[in-house]
């Protein structure tokens, strides 16, 4: 007889319905087609005592046998049920996970009676404010943020299409980045209503769910069906801003002194080859002719958003292996990575070349690529046909 009879999330595959789940709701929203306003179902994000989430779906015609069962904070033993891989053209994703659960008729859903191992009251992905500008054109997934309240700024009403709307501008900061938050509508009154009614100042927000875009050429984070805010909630994430919030150096700020400026030296290949780890410098530029591009390489390279480090597969998944980071990536983000060799009349160079100088060559980013299979073959077959010839002058950095 199994010690435990339950399944992890993290264990969850699309092999059987037989599984069972011990788990508390996160969150639970309806889904509404925006266009006819049509009731498709409830979404529910769910996780269990390993703090491992995955998104559930109730299709509309079984929500009557679950509906009166919903309650967001509940702890469920969940029971019998599909689990389905997402196809990865999905947007607006509550959580980072290649897979989700799908509610059947003969799915149980009962709420626990008997307390068994502790779980958190919430389990969130949190990342930083300056991760936010790489967020903003990429609509796989809604995201998680912690961050202090700086300023709250009065509710905006209005009138659009006969109906009464409203939304609350926000401003948060986490000592490095300060962003601005729209909260619209319902969700503008109850952020209000709860902030009011907060004891301890400055107010340190968590808000889940959240939805990156950009208004005007400004970064703004707006709320989505699935989004949730939290005020000074009992988490390790608020007690460490607030630990910080206290230094005197909270707020960093890179001052760019004109009269230090340093220019680039410029070398030929020959010069560059000399240089050893001493180099103080550690850029140079020169002017070179791209040769020929290795084919046989991979044209991508998966990288963590949090360390700015490329990261690799294991046993399937993607894991990033610094010491400070260790984050799991269900679906890693992509850049650029072509690698290359390089000329002038001294002699010739590998260089790798990074994504954004891909991106401005080509005017297009990685995912812009894969939604092209056509694209796909010229980027890792004909690389070479494509910038050998090139004549640039290239800053480079030194390894």
């Amino acid at each position: 007889m199994a010690f435990c009879k339950y399944d992890t999330i993290g264990g969850l595959n699309d092999s059987t319905e037989d599984w069972i789940l011990r788990v508390r709701a996160q969150a639970i929203w309806k889904g509404i087609t925006k266009q006819t306003g049509e009731f498709r179902g409830y979404n529910i994000i769910f996780f269990d005592d390993y703090s491992s989430r995955i998104h559930a779906f109730i299709t509309a015609p079984i929500v009557p046998q679950f509906e009166k069962k919903l309650e967001e904070g509940q702890i469920y033993e969940l029971e019998t049920f599909k689990v389905k891989t997402y196809n990865g053209d999905e947007t607006n994703r509550a959580v980072r996970n290649d897979k989700h659960i799908y509610f059947t008729a003969d799915t149980k859903l009962e709420k626990e009676t008997i307390p068994g191992i502790k779980i958190p009251k919430h389990s969130f992905d949190l990342f930083n404010l300056e991760d936010m500008e790489a967020m903003k054109n990429d609509n796989r997934f809604l995201t998680d943020i912690v961050a202090v309240i700086e300023d709250v700024q009065p509710k905006v009403s209005y009138t659009k299409n006969s109906e009464e709307k409203s939304h609350v501008p926000i401003v948060i900061s986490d000592g490095r980045t300060t962003l601005n938050v729209t909260f619209f509508n319902e969700m503008g009154n109850n952020f209000l209503e709860t902030y009011q009614t907060a004891d301890t100042k400055p107010v340190i927000i968590i808000i889940a769910c959240v939805k990156v875009s950009e208004w005007k050429d400004v970064l703004n984070l707006t709320n989505f069906p699935a989004t949730r805010f939290y005020l000074n909630t009992d988490h390790s994430a608020v007690d460490m801003l607030r630990q910080r919030l206290a230094m005197p150096n909270f707020y960093v700020m890179d001052i760019e002194d004109d009269e230090e400026v340093c220019e680039v030296p410029i070398m030929k290949i020959s010069e560059i080859r000399k240089l050893n780890e001493a180099y103080v410098e550690k850029k140079v530029a020169c002017e070179i002719t791209v040769k020929k591009f290795d084919e046989k390489m991979n044209w991508y390279s998966p990288f963590c958003i949090e360390c700015d480090e490329d990261i690799n597969a294991v046993d399937g998944k993607y894991f990033c292996t610094t010491k400070t980071c260790q984050r799991n990536y269900p679906y890693p983000d992509k850049r650029f990575r072509l690698y290359s060799l390089c000329s002038d009349d001294t002699g010739t160079i590998p260089i790798v070349w990074p994504d954004d100088e891909i991106c401005r060559l080509t005017g297009k980013t990685v995912y812009d690529v894969e939604a092209e299979e056509s694209e796909v073959r010229i980027i890792s077959q004909n690389s070479s046909k494509i910038f050998s010839g090139l004549h640039v002058t290239y800053n480079v950095s030194l390894k």
